[in-house]
């Protein structure tokens, strides 16, 4: 079964949202997805400013608003939802 989940992300300041989501076939594949979408991020930041990345989070919502799990950028589970 299909549910949506929402990929929300912040640099500890500010959030960017995911006003898509995404339809994906649980929490595992929502946590690959998540995994890979930190990667790409963390390959797309360029500028010699942004070395630390400590504070950088993705947070995955499902379809009903709920927190499902928190991913630093150091693809380490963040909070006690992982």
């Amino acid at each position: 079964m299909l549910r949506r989940y929402f990929f929300h992300f912040s640099d500890g300041t500010r959030w960017f949202s995911d006003d898509a989501g995404c339809e994906l076939r649980g929490i595992a594949a929502a946590r690959a997805h998540a995994i890979n979408n930190v990667r790409d991020l963390k390959a797309a930041m360029c500028d010699p400013g942004i070395q630390d990345l400590s504070n950088w989070t993705m947070v995955v919502l499902d379809q009903a608003g709920q927190v499902v799990f928190e991913l630093g950028f150091d693809l380490k589970p963040r909070g006690p939802r992982i």
